[in-house]
């Protein structure tokens, strides 16, 4: 699992942690059993090197520019491409020849990409990238290797931080939020957005 330490993060770490079948490994920028940047090609690469085969990889890595459209700058959208849509690229193209066959590969995009907020622009184009990206690619991996992406609402957890930016929208628990991560990681269908909304 990538990105375990923030919100979404330690939702996923618990509720895979209490699968008893489960044995899992975490990486992150800073933290976990190994460290990676997810937007540095040779930092994925070294990470898999290591990790070895998996049965599954589970992104809850990379962040967006929140700006008014009008303060938006180039660079801004450029940073928002390379962690949260390149970032996970990255370990998608890198890491599927280490899954086992059968096994699969879980992104994260987010409700921003059609519910629309202020300065959210960055981010709506980044997640709906990430959408089509897995739409995509489940046509072409190979050895019944099934990709998704999971596309949460607003957490309860970080409600406080962010309800002013997400005025109208009821924020989802943690037990929707896994449940779809669970249905990603375990269940049979490739290509799938799931929404938790």
């Amino acid at each position: 699992m990538i990105g375990h330490t923030g919100t979404l993060g330690k939702i996923l770490f618990e509720g895979f942690s209490s699968i008893s079948e489960v044995e899992l490994v975490t990486a992150s920028r800073h933290s976990g059993d190994f460290q990676v940047a997810i937007d540095e090609v040779s930092s994925v690469e070294a990470l898999f090197a290591a990790v070895g085969q998996v049965d599954a990889i589970v992104s809850a890595a990379g962040s967006t520019v929140f700006k008014p459209f009008t303060d938006l700058a180039p660079a801004d959208i450029q940073q928002s491409i390379a962690s949260k849509l390149q970032g996970q690229v990255n370990l998608a193209l890198i890491g599927h020849p280490y899954v086992t066959d059968g096994g699969s590969i879980t992104l994260t995009s987010g409700i921003i990409k059609e519910a629309f907020i202020p300065e959210g622009t960055s981010s709506a184009l980044v997640n709906g990238a990430i959408e089509s990206f897995v739409a995509s690619a489940a046509f072409e991996i190979d050895r019944g290797i099934r990709i998704n992406a999971v596309s949460p609402n607003a957490l309860v957890g970080s409600w406080d931080a962010y309800a002013p930016s997400f005025r109208g929208f009821i924020p989802v628990g943690d037990a929707s939020v896994f449940a779809a991560y669970e249905k990603s990681v375990f269940g049979i269908m490739t290509g799938q957005t799931f929404k938790v909304w």
